[in-house]
């Protein structure tokens, strides 16, 4: 048995959508949405995609959305094939032929869609005069990314799925029921505590509507993030409003902080060659637009917390605003401390030199080191040489300095056999990737390191360690039983454990069927009710 664990930056609202075992039960044909799965290699894909959108098409009424997602399969194995499908054999003209009366999004396993013209048509109309406002359009002139800019001619984007997803496409109740049951879904990996920038409104009055009726599965922290409108922090009545809402809400569903902007890979170092440096996005901090929204949050008191923070470079900017602004609002440097400003990812940074100032303000690092299980260690090799393999989740560097980290999942991995144990916490220890290289050891940390930053960093991140993260007594009871006893199994064995029993505040989320028979209970929980991998333990 150990404490509920933590993942402190994911997109829950974002992952449901793609897990099949949930959306076939929510959806089923329903008449407002049409949706179809794909979990085959790309050259099926290839094959069958123009049948099951004709079929589609056919199935629902003019005017009416189409969902198709293009899943990874069980492992991730078929990741990159399917990513590169969309906008060549899968491609804009092809379905504006094929559904000229439908909007369609396709869906890739994670992040990634492609809309055809009536889906951005139905998004725009959807926004209506507020699109015209927005400072970064979820695609079109004013994106973000270089695929978002093009959008318009080739209805491909990257990571603006999740507005015209959460707000356009997927009506409300249903959405709903998607996050009731996604948010059971994660109990089943043993995380109690699920952190998580909430990007949509249709997303952040989903969850509310859950938490006013009891219906989380798991506790989630949240942060806002709206930077379609930064401007908004130009009005001195938004800031109060919005630093007056950290700390409030429920046991299960509360504000943490505020996500001015996200992150970009903006790096200090030289890189390999001059390709890469003209690879890295611009510094999102480095617009005056976000470093004004940042400057004015944090001057008026408030968090900075569920941040997407990518390059190092960006770490220096973020750094010089809160302090800039913590000066300017008159905060000693223990008030800033408390404040514990959280920054995620760790995908390459912090630089040795950032290291001292970190610790210095109190800040707090989220880790997604899944990264490396993923491979990105060789393409950080490739780029950037041993200096960037060295900012790569150097969790060893942070806590040997006293900093706390947390860890995170972000990963679809719903609809795959993969859980947080295998791409999270053994990644970490072990800083293997999925073909068994190991990247960078000196950075690698001890299984008890791990777990305290999986249990109790995670609930310092969500300020709430005095009644979560540890086993005792007065403390709520989130709590996990595990099939093999963490502490003493081999290195390597640790991968393959997997969450028996999820308690929340002292209720069973989650009970597989072998320990229920054992207790004489009723196995639950999504995983096993729906017929996840579960539902054979």
């Amino acid at each position: 048995m150990i404490p509920g664990l933590g993942a402190t930056h994911d997109h829950p609202q974002d992952w449901g959508p793609t897990n099949h075992y949930i959306v076939k039960k929510v959806v089923a044909d329903d008449s407002r949405l049409v949706q179809r799965f794909f979990n085959a290699p790309a050259d099926q894909v290839v094959q069958q995609f123009p049948r099951v959108l004709a079929e589609a098409v056919q199935k629902a009424k003019p005017g009416q959305w189409i969902r198709i997602v293009l899943l990874y399969g069980d492992d991730y194995q078929w990741r990159d094939e399917i990513n590169a499908l969309l906008g060549r054999q899968i491609n804009k003209e092809m379905v504006d032929l094929a559904a000229p009366n439908n909007p369609v999004q396709v869906r890739r396993g994670m992040t990634g869609i492609l809309m055809n013209q009536k889906a951005m048509e139905a998004v725009r109309a959807y926004y209506g005069a507020e699109w015209d406002k927005f400072a970064i359009k979820p695609f079109g002139p004013g994106a973000r990314f270089k695929d978002e800019i093009n959008m318009n001619q080739t209805g491909i984007c990257g990571t603006c799925y999740r507005y015209p997803e959460q707000d356009v496409i997927i009506p409300p109740d249903i959405l709903r029921e998607i996050y009731r049951l996604g948010a059971s879904w994660i109990a089943g990996y043993g995380i109690t505590l699920n952190a998580s920038a909430i990007y949509t409104g249709g997303a952040r009055r989903a969850y509310s509507a859950l938490d006013r009726q009891n219906q989380l599965a798991v506790r989630l922290p949240w942060t806002w993030f709206w930077p379609q409108r930064n401007d908004f922090f130009l009005d001195p009545y938004f800031i109060q409003v919005a630093t007056g809402l950290e700390g409030k809400g429920s046991d299960h569903f509360w504000n943490i902080g505020i996500t001015a902007t996200m992150g970009q890979s903006c790096s200090k170092l030289p890189g390999t060659s001059t390709e890469v440096k003209q690879r890295e996005e611009p510094c999102a901090y480095a617009n005056p637009v976000n470093v004004n929204a940042l400057y004015q949050y944090v001057k008026e008191g408030g968090r900075l917390a569920g941040d997407h923070v990518v390059g190092d470079g960006e770490v220096d900017l973020i750094l010089d605003t809160i302090e800039r602004a913590s000066k300017d609002a008159g905060m000693t440097m223990d008030q800033i401390r408390a404040k514990r400003h959280a920054m995620d990812h760790m995908n390459m940074w912090p630089r040795q030199d950032q290291i001292p100032r970190l610790k210095n303000m109190g800040m707090i690092a989220g880790g997604a080191d899944r990264g490396i299980y993923f491979g990105r260690g060789d393409q950080v090799l490739r780029d950037y040489g041993e200096r960037g393999a060295a900012q790569m989740q150097p969790r060893k560097s942070l806590l040997t300095a006293g900093i706390r980290t947390s860890l995170e999942l972000d990963e679809a991995i719903d609809y795959t056999n993969m859980t947080y144990f295998s791409t999270t916490i053994h990644m970490a220890i072990t800083r293997k990737d999925w073909n068994g290289k190991i990247f960078f050891p000196q950075e690698a940390v001890s299984r008890e390191a791990v777990l305290k930053s999986a249990s109790q960093g995670g609930a310092y991140y969500a300020k709430k360690e005095d009644k979560l993260g540890s086993l005792e007594s007065g403390k709520w009871a989130d709590l996990v039983v595990l099939d093999r006893e963490y502490l003493t199994i081999p290195v390597d064995d640790i991968k393959n454990t997997r969450a028996l029993m999820t308690m929340v505040g002292g209720k069973i989320v989650h009970l597989v069927p072998s320990l229920a028979r054992e207790w004489g209970m009723q196995p639950t929980g999504s995983q096993v009710e729906l017929g996840g991998p579960a539902s054979k333990w």
